[in-house]
């Protein structure tokens, strides 16, 4: 099982740096436009990683299952 942290996924992606560095809020035109830019690439991101099943970080009992950490590799491939 390989597990992500979306947060520090989406942190590297362009759209949502754009969001950090106009301090854009949620609810905001622009705010939503550039988030479904992100969704729409991490999921693209996700979907090329050739991995089968992946949990966010400590969605998963880590002493029940055997985990390896992703993140690294999804944002390389960005």
């Amino acid at each position: 099982m390989y597990l992500v942290d979306s947060q520090k996924v989406y942190l590297q992606m362009a759209p949502y740096k754009t969001i950090m560095k106009e301090k854009l809020e949620k609810g905001q035109a622009r705010y939503a436009k550039l988030m479904r830019q992100c969704t729409t690439l991490y999921k693209a991101t996700l979907g090329k990683s050739g991995y089968s099943l992946i949990v966010e970080i400590d969605g998963v009992d880590k002493t029940l299952h055997k985990t390896e950490d992703v993140t690294k590799k999804l944002i390389s491939l960005l």
